[in-house]
Parts: C-alpha cells; sequence; structure tokens
C-alpha cells in the first residue's frame, strides 16, 4: 500500500554436472528456507524457470534459474527454495567434483561460491581486473566495467572430474571467441585455440587421460573434439544444420562419452532446419537421428513434433529424456509433453503427455497445480529444459512457463515443485517467487483479506492474511482478455464489500518493449467494479472502449454514494467518474498528444490538486523531443491540466507523491537515459528529486541509483522507502537527506514498497520477476548479501 492508498484507508541454462554443494539446515534462520528474517508471500510459481541443475552427490539439492533474474537452491528436493540474486538470470550452474563447497553459477561474469552457496565472489573476470558495474538501460541491464574496456563472457565452463583446479573455459572478449584452460583454479588462463563461433557446452571424457583431457566443444552447427592434445572439427558446413541444444554424459558399459542433440522448429528456433533428435558416440563425427521411434506415432504427413528440450544423465547416458509439443497423432488430437529412452534413443515411451483436442486434457500422472486449476489451458506449457539426477536417471526436473515438475521414478509420477495447496483450497509459495506484482490492496473491513495486483496471473486473493493465495479473476465477471495483468486495486474505506479495478490484457507496462513495434492500439482491458470484496466484478468502462487501464485513484472526500474516481488509461489519457465509477468521461484538456501514455496519479490531501505521470515514450538515451515523458498538475478536478517542469535532466518520470505534512512538497521517481556511444556509461537524469515549493524547482535526493520506480511515504513514521531496478530498496528517516539501503532485501527488479497497515515496522516489496518480499521496515542487519564483496556500483 502506497502513499495514495494508505492515507485513503486511514481515513477509512546449460548445465555441467559435476560437483555440488549442501546447506545444512542448520544454516537457515528462517523456516521458509532463507538465510535472514526475510519471507516471500504469494502463490509460487507463474513465471519461466530454466536449467535445473540435480546434485551428483545428493538428490534433494537442486538448482535453477529464472528468467526474471533470481536463482533457487533447495537442498529438501524441492518441497522449500531459498532465492539468491547475482545481478541478472543465470545461464548455466557448474559444480566442482572435488570441494562439496564449492560452486559456479554464470551471470554478468562467472561467479564462485565457497560456502555452499550462501555466498559468491566475482570469479571470472577478476576483482582485480574490474572497475565495478554500471546499469544501462530500461532493464537497468548491469554490465561489468573492466579496466581495459574489454567486454567479456564466459559461454560454457567445466571442470576436470579429477582436479578441481584444472579448469576450460569458452570465453569471448569483445568479439572474439576462445577455448581456454587454466592449471591453477583460474589464477592463470591459457587459449587453447580460437573458436570462429559462440560456443553452448564443453563436455570431458571422464575416461580420457587425466594429463590430456579429451573435450567436447559443441555449437550450432556440431562439436570440436579434442584429443590427445589434437583438436578435430567436426562441425557442419551444411546452411540448414543448426543444433538447438545438446546434452551429454558417460557411458559405464561402453566406456563412451555419448552427447545428444536436438533441432528444428521449436520455441528456441524459428528457422526451417531439419528436425532432429541426434546420437553421437564419436564426439558428433557422425550423427544418428533418433527421432523416428517418436514421428511414427505422427498422423500421415503430419509434421515431426517440436523437440523442445533434451536431457541425459551424467554418468547413465542410456537414458535420455527429451520435451516435445505438436506431436498430431490424430487431425483432432495433438499430444504435448515428455518422453523418454532407456536404450540412447533407440526406443520411446511417453511418460508425461498432455492431450490437445476438442478439450485439453491434463497428464493424468500428474496432479494438479494452481494454474491448470485457474485457467485449465496447458499455460505453463512443457519444458524449455530438463535436468536429469546424474546417478540416478529417475530422477528427472522439468522447467517451463510456470513451474518446476518434477519425477523421482522416471516419469511414472510428476509433481510441481513451486507451489503446495494448503487444507482451505488456497495455495502458498515454496519460495520460488519469478512473478511481477504492483501492489496489494487491503480490505478495511477485514484485516485477513488481501487482492494482490500480478502480472501474467492476474488478480490473485488471501483470506488469512497473506499466508495463501488463490485466483480472484475466475468465472466471476472479468473478461477472459483481461485477466492477464491487475494493475492496481482500490477499496472504499466507508462501503464494505465496494471496491474497483483496472485490468489489461497487456502486461508489463510502463516498459517501452510493450509498445515500442505496436503502438498501443491493440491494448484490451478497462475498468471494473465490486460490490462484494471482489468475489464477482463488473465491468464499468464501456464508454471508454478496450486500453491498456492502469491506475485508478478514488477522492476519499467525496460522497460515498457517488464516490469520484480518477483512472489513468496507458495510450488514451486520464477519464473522471462522478457516479461511483458507472460511467466515466475522458479529461485530457492540456494533456500533450493525440496517445498520453497516462500511468498513474497522485491526489494531494491538503487541497485536492492531481498529479498525472505520463511515462517516457523514449528508449533510446534522447531528450528533448516529443517522446520525453511529462508530469501534469489539475487544481480543477482534471478538468484541465497543466504541465509541469521537470528537473534538468529527466525526462523519465515514473511516479510523484505527496507528503501530507508538507503541502508543497513533491517528490518524483525517475528513470535515468543511457548514453548511445558509452557501453560503460552509467544511466543519467533517473533517482528521486525532491521539490519543496510545489514544482517549481527540484534537488536531486538520491543519484547513486537512477532506476527509482517508486517512493512511499509512510504518514504513522514519517518515514519514505524507495525501491527499483539495481537490486535495491531504500529507506530515510531524515527527510531524504540520506538514503539507508534495506539489508537482505536484493532482487534486481524492485517495483515499490508497500505498507503494511498492521504493522509499521512490516513492509511488503513488490518487485518485476521476483515476487512479493515480506520483512523487516529498516532490513535485516545480519543478513549476509549473495554477492560478496559487493561489486561496486559506479
Amino acid at each position: 500500500m502506497n502513499t495514495k492508498s494508505f492515507i485513503h484507508f486511514l481515513g477509512a541454462i546449460t548445465i555441467v554436472l559435476f560437483g555440488v554443494c549442501f546447506i545444512c539446515n542448520s544454516q537457515t534462520k528462517n523456516p521458509n528456507g532463507r538465510n535472514d528474517v526475510w519471507e516471500h508471500v504469494g502463490i509460487g510459481g507463474g513465471g519461466a524457470q530454466f536449467n535445473p541443475a540435480v546434485s551428483p552427490h545428493d538428490p534433494h539439492v537442486v538448482l535453477v534459474t529464472c528468467d526474471m533474474g533470481g536463482s533457487f537452491i533447495t537442498h529438501n528436493a524441492g518441497e522449500l527454495w531459498r532465492m539468491f540474486n547475482l545481478s541478472s538470470q543465470v545461464s548455466y550452474f557448474v559444480y566442482d567434483p572435488i570441494n562439496p563447497n564449492v560452486m559456479y553459477a554464470n551471470s554478468i561474469g562467472l561467479f564462485k561460491s565457497t560456502d555452499k552457496g550462501n555466498t559468491w565472489t566475482l570469479f571470472y573476470p577478476k576483482m582485480a581486473e574490474v572497475n565495478g558495474i554500471v546499469s544501462r538501460g530500461d532493464h537497468a541491464g548491469e554490465v561489468i566495467v573492466t579496466k581495459d574496456n574489454t567486454s567479456r563472457a564466459v559461454q560454457a565452463f567445466a571442470i576436470d572430474p579429477a582436479a578441481s583446479e584444472k579448469l576450460f573455459a569458452a570465453i569471448r572478449i569483445d568479439q572474439s571467441v576462445g577455448i581456454y584452460q587454466s592449471a591453477n583454479g583460474g589464477e592463470n588462463w591459457t587459449k587453447e585455440r580460437d573458436i570462429n563461433s559462440n560456443v553452448k557446452n564443453i563436455f570431458i571424457d571422464p575416461s580420457s587421460p587425466a594429463n590430456n583431457r579429451t573435450l567436447f566443444v559443441t555449437t550450432e552447427k556440431g562439436i570440436i573434439r579434442r584429443t590427445n592434445g589434437a583438436w578435430q572439427d567436426n562441425r557442419s558446413t551444411e546452411a540448414q544444420v543448426k543444433y538447438n541444444s545438446f546434452s551429454g554424459g558417460y557411458d559405464t558399459a561402453t566406456k563412451k562419452y555419448i552427447i545428444y542433440a536436438i533441432s528444428g522448429i521449436s520455441y528456441w528456433n524459428n528457422e526451417a532446419t531439419p528436425s532432429g533428435i541426434y546420437f553421437t558416440e564419436n564426439g558428433g563425427q557422425t550423427w544418428e537421428n533418433r527421432q523416428e521411434g517418436l514421428t511414427k506415432l505422427c498422423a500421415p504427413g503430419a509434421n515431426p513434433p517440436q523437440w523442445y528440450a533434451i536431457g541425459t544423465s551424467a554418468f547413465h547416458s542410456g537414458t535420455v529424456y527429451v520435451s516435445f509439443s505438436r506431436m498430431t497423432v490424430h487431425a483432432d488430437t495433438i499430444y504435448n509433453g515428455v518422453a523418454k529412452s532407456i536404450d540412447f534413443g533407440k526406443t520411446w515411451t511417453l511418460p508425461w503427455v498432455d492431450i490437445s483436442g476438442k478439450t485439453y486434457i491434463n497428464a493424468s500422472n500428474f496432479p494438479m497445480d494452481w494454474f491448470v486449476e485457474r485457467y485449465n489451458v496447458p499455460w505453463g506449457g512443457i519444458p524449455f529444459t530438463l535436468g536429469v539426477g546424474p546417478n540416478n536417471p529417475e530422477v528427472c526436473y522439468g522447467t517451463d512457463f510456470a513451474r518446476t515438475a518434477r519425477t523421482v521414478d522416471g516419469g511414472k509420477t510428476w509433481e510441481t515443485m513451486t507451489s503446495k495447496q494448503q487444507p482451505n483450497g488456497y495455495w502458498t509459495t515454496r519460495g520460488m517467487e519469478v512473478t511481477t506484482g504492483y501492489m496489494l490492496a487491503f480490505d478495511p473491513f477485514d484485516k485477513n483479506h488481501i487482492l494482490k495486483a500480478y502480472t501474467d496471473v492476474g488478480m490473485m486473493e488471501s483470506i488469512d492474511g497473506g499466508k495463501s493465495w488463490l485466483s480472484a479473476t475466475k468465472n466471476n465477471g472479468v473478461p477472459r482478455s483481461w485477466v492477464n495483468t491487475t494493475y492496481w486495486v482500490v477499496f472504499d474505506p466507508e462501503v464494505k464489500g465496494r471496491g474497483w479495478a483496472v485490468m489489461s490484457g497487456t502486461h508489463d507496462l510502463p516498459r517501452p518493449k510493450m509498445f515500442r513495434r505496436n503502438g498501443t492500439k491493440g491494448y484490451r482491458g478497462g475498468i471494473l467494479i465490486t460490490n462484494d470484496s471482489g468475489k464477482t466484478w463488473q465491468v464499468v468502462s464501456e464508454a471508454i472502449g478496450e486500453a491498456g487501464m492502469t491506475h485508478i485513484l478514488l477522492d476519499p472526500k467525496s460522497n460515498k454514494n457517488a464516490r469520484t474516481l480518477y483512472a489513468c488509461a496507458f495510450g488514451k489519457g486520464v477519464y473522471k467518474s462522478t457516479d461511483g465509477g458507472m460511467t466515466w468521461t475522458q479529461k485530457n484538456k492540456g494533456i500533450e498528444g493525440d496517445e498520453p501514455f497516462a500511468w498513474l496519479m497522485e491526489r494531494r490531501q491538503s487541497d485536492g490538486t492531481l498529479f498525472l505521470v505520463v511515462s517516457r515514450r523514449s528508449e533510446d538515451g534522447s531528450i528533448g523531443n516529443k517522446d520525453d515523458g511529462a508530469i501534469y498538475r489539475s487544481t480543477d478536478g482534471a478538468e484541465s491540466w497543466t504541465k509541469m517542469t521537470l528537473p534538468e535532466g529527466c525526462n523519465g518520470p515514473n511516479e510523484i507523491i505527496t507528503d501530507p505534512r508538507y503541502p508543497k512538497r513533491l517528490v518524483l521517481a525517475a528513470w535515468g537515459r543511457f548514453h548511445r556511444n558509452d557501453r560503460f556509461a552509467p544511466d543519467t537524469g533517473g533517482g528521486i528529486f525532491l521539490s519543496e515549493d510545489d514544482g517549481k524547482t527540484w534537488k536531486h535526493v538520491m543519484e547513486n541509483d537512477q532506476h527509482i520506480y517508486a517512493v512511499t511515504f509512510d504518514p504513522r513514521n514519517n518515514r519514505y522507502y524507495a525501491c527499483g531496478f539495481n537490486a535495491s530498496a531504500y529507506y530515510s528517516e531524515n527527510d531524504m537527506k540520506t538514503w539507508n539501503r534495506i539489508q537482505g532485501y536484493n532482487f534486481k527488479w524492485g517495483h515499490r514498497v508497500v505498507l503494511d497497515p498492521r504493522d509499521p515496522e512490516k513492509i511488503f516489496i513488490m518487485t518485476f520477476g521476483g515476487g512479493t518480499w515480506y520483512g523487516p521496515a529498516k532490513g535485516d542487519k545480519n543478513a549476509v548479501e549473495d554477492v560478496v564483496p559487493p561489486l561496486k556500483r559506479l
């Protein structure tokens, strides 16, 4: 709950499977698996997950990544997950084969943990070679700034299975990619050879001579093999050959290293390349296409299925799993799921089959989870990536758009490991939080009733104070095309059960990726009212038409029988209702442009003045043109608007709030602009700005963080909070003279701090892809940060 609603309330990857680490229960202070006092409040899952990696030492230890930046570790086979954050999405994990305390994860650089994953240190490039990091662009993407101004990336990484100090890596330095080797644990690197393409994996044959390992380097064109120190290039020169992904493992029976590959049109590849599930036992010299055992299930004349992911066991490579979609077995019947072979792909079974026909039938050996329960369609899809137990091929994890699924019996049964259903029928998270949230609406007549505004999974409801959640948009009046995103909800502080919500089929606003190609013309969404606390909803914005509605503001001083409300339509402007939301009139007088990106509003408590934020259109770093964002003021109830002056150098306003103690105080949260001609320059023009003269002049009160999404004020203790896209949230107790980082919270993309109306010393932090965090308002002073020492922010 931000200042607006709170005042109203008061008034009323690629995986190398060698080695792993185990986090002992004694090290966790929090029963939900975290190492600090923070909690995750949510339903669990609901976003894309990738790269499951099962420990070769303990099948209960698994690592998973998320496309929104967070990574997760479990030490009890998915019963609970602990999030850790390494500045960006992790593309692969590598476990030390000798030392169980050591693991590696590749993000903006290659990170190393020596304490079982509790803390991480930048491993490559070395800390001594780095000046720091900068955050650039709309998503505040972090970039390592090296002292020699080179751009570096470790595309693939492997550790000698018998000697931890022997390392192999495919490293890109600017535009040059090479294979490197280190004999001293990464202190020094020697280039083995150049590679004129990007690298997907490095596999090591554990039976090869210890002093001269056989390496398999995979690329989209095939494999480059090193044997006895000599390199053999087995890549194809045919234009149509393109391998999407690989998986490899050693077969003890044949004493051969087996590599599988998949190709063809899929989620990862939209090119019409030949389809196949390929097998090689000689490092790619020859390949056998072993998809026939599956394509023969297709109806005559049907296209082959799309192969999404492939995974084999590191030490039992005769077993291989493949996820697939669009297996047309009949004119009106399509299979989607996972196939399994225990004879190197010669024959196949289908341990996971969702059937798409006139109706969608979920796999009978996969118990219901919340999103299937809610949508009754294959919203999660089938696995993007698969991780197979290195020592037990009956263990397999698969990750998709919504969940991490697990089998421990070779596919006979599957289970979702992101959420757990409670006795009341609602669901709670297991710690794997990957959703985007905008705000929380607390029912003023029931302290345990909360509505949460989500992206992609719509609105959620809790009836037990946030412990468990259930969809609040199923068969209750919300149009199907609007259920994707709820941006804002407000309860009437005086009328029990009454509330309003704005919803849209377009998610992730105001991020430019949502309008850079097609503008806002196709946006769908609108305004709804409830009179029974959200059990049912009624559309009340027919006169507006379809629109990406992003904010709704209630005038608490208006007649409770005919409330005055204001709403933002992204691309259409501002709308006003004076009859409790039943009818709406556009109020754009004075707002520039034909398609104003009206984002959100604020109402000053003392005099009712309205403030409007219009989002920036540009993302190219320019300023001083029609694509700048803007802020407006209205002193006549939105009948007319006056454009205000933004702080110098700022054109990306994101939120403006008032302070009830100081009638002329305005606080602006803003997004920085990136420098097009300097890849290592930090963004400028963002942060937090303060005006004490009603917007005539502005002072920069937070400059070191250039991507502030929202500022929140708590009138109970006169404390300010701020949150944004630089892995930090802040508080200030001296009117923003100084800011303190809220320790323990470190998710990369933060949205806003929401006040807990039950406890002024607790806060919620809404995020863009990291769920909802709940914890101490001033942070956990004993929290151990994920990256130690922290990378200096330039």
